[in-house]
């Protein structure tokens, strides 16, 4: 018997994620014929094992937010360390004030405040914020600036775990509804990862991440 749909791994058993092949799975969960309508996805994201890093096993959230950092070392954020160990660890500590223990992770409710610390530790007047409901418009808009973001999920295949949001793909077919997957970094593979927008409908938060404009140097 069958517990995935075509272009998902096994191990997600039909839920919203696990999708490694996105026209497969769309075209079998949705009774075919589905075309790529619009995609959109932030290069230079650099996909990160989480178990590379101290308190691999939780430390998801520090993993997504050490990426959008790293990445925007490269957008000209230069106070920023390249090393991702380095970045790793600067976000350890300020996490380590706010809550983040190896044996359970990062808050979801004091993401942002992680986020805006770090940023303010690199001299930057950057910042976090979390959204707890959203629309598709919240991540649309992220990914339209090109501002990946931390998402945090509480159930289902990536439970109590954060992922980075990079970019989407989004199907149609005449008569129906868009699909939409949101492509992701998820902290345990370096390959693109899925979610499934459509069948997105769980407790979870998005924290994105506020560059400040490169004209206000370091303090």
């Amino acid at each position: 018997m069958e517990h995935h749909y075509a272009g998902q791994l096994e191990v997600a058993k039909k839920g919203y994620a696990g999708i490694v092949d996105p026209v497969a799975y769309v075209n079998d969960r949705y009774h075919g014929h589905w075309t790529i309508k619009t995609e959109k996805r932030i290069e230079g994201v650099p996909a990160l094992l989480q178990k590379a890093f101290n308190g691999g096993k939780n430390n998801c959230t520090l993993t997504s937010m050490t990426a959008v950092f790293r990445y925007y070392r490269d957008q000209g954020y230069d106070q920023i360390p390249e090393d991702v160990f380095e970045i790793q660890q600067d976000a350890r500590e300020i996490a380590l004030a706010h809550q983040f223990k190896d044996e359970k992770g990062t808050p979801p409710t004091r993401i942002a405040t992680i986020v805006t610390k770090l940023w303010t530790y690199y001299g930057y007047d950057g910042r976090g914020s979390s959204r707890y409901l959203w629309k598709w418009s919240t991540f649309e808009r992220e990914l339209a600036a090109d501002r990946p973001f931390i998402l945090n999920m509480a159930n289902g295949f990536y439970k109590n775990h954060s992922v980075t949001g990079i970019g989407y793909i989004i199907f149609r077919k005449p008569g129906f509804p868009d699909v939409i997957l949101l492509e992701v970094l998820d902290n345990r593979s370096r390959d693109i990862r899925y979610i499934d927008f459509n069948e997105f409908n769980f407790w979870g938060s998005i924290t994105r991440v506020h560059p400040p404009k490169l004209d206000v140097q370091a303090k």
